[in-house]
């Protein structure tokens, strides 16, 4: 049966569809040995050659999933063209190919995914499965309760009360604060322009919390197999397997 091409590739575990996407308009994929850079392009993955900068797609690769504790200074991409150090570099003793669940900027650290699961990691990231995710954020000078207020405001209002954000204060110094800050869905550097606009830029920043893990008892720069429960819960929130009723 032929399905789109970057279905193909997600299905495989090679990239998410947004991702493979990009290979295809640049060049990378090929059908039966013919270059495909025209998305919505089908093929079928039980009979046609598809390979990925001539690399022949392995469709019966194993789904394996991990969780990286990343540090500062690393990029969440699988390569990079100015030569910076991704975060498949710390995971380098791994023989499989994995890819990033999203991206955390490389001057913010913690959790982070990696799968082979593109079907799993498209849908974790979809802002229709409302995926929570939990940042301490070390931010300039103490806000006060109205610019607590005024963070947790800062959400997409046509979202329903429960999925804004919500914002406390963790811990207080002398000349900064930690905020706890919970969101629902994430989008590029959300809680940097958050905290900007109130007139608290951030100091630091680290994504504590994904999904309900948490990478309490991994050091940064550390890296570790979920376990076969872990891989369910990611599952059921994503909507590809169903709860278990009570009397089950």
């Amino acid at each position: 049966m032929s399905i789109r091409l970057q279905k193909v590739l997600a299905q495989a575990g090679l990239a998410s569809r947004r991702e493979a996407e990009l290979w295809i308009q640049a060049g990378r994929v090929s059908v039966n040995g013919k270059v495909v850079t025209t998305l919505g392009t089908q093929a079928d993955p039980a009979a046609d050659r598809i390979a990925v900068d001539g690399k022949v797609v392995n469709r019966l690769a194993p789904k394996v999933y991990y969780m990286l504790n990343k540090p500062t200074g690393y990029i969440s991409t699988c390569e990079d063209d100015l030569g910076r150090p991704t975060v498949l570099d710390l995971l380098k003793p791994l023989k499989f190919r994995l890819f990033p669940v999203g991206r955390l900027d490389w001057d913010t650290e913690g959790l982070l995914l990696l799968t082979n699961d593109g079907e799993l990691a498209q849908r974790l990231l979809h802002p229709r499965f409302h995926i929570r995710r939990t940042y301490l954020a070390k931010v300039d000078g103490i806000p006060n309760p109205a610019a607590l207020r005024r963070l947790a405001d800062a959400g997409d209002v046509a979202l329903p009360r429960n999925r804004r954000p919500t914002v406390r204060l963790s811990k207080v110094g002398e000349r900064h604060a930690w905020l706890e800050i919970r969101l629902w869905e994430g989008k590029n550097r959300q809680v940097r322009r958050m905290c900007e606009a109130v007139g608290h830029p951030v100091k630091r920043l680290r994504r504590v919390q994904f999904a309900g893990l948490d990478t309490l008892g991994l050091a940064l720069g550390q890296y570790r197999a979920l376990t076969p429960s872990e891989v369910l819960v990611l599952k059921r929130l994503a909507g590809l397997e169903r709860p278990l009723k009570h009397s089950e």
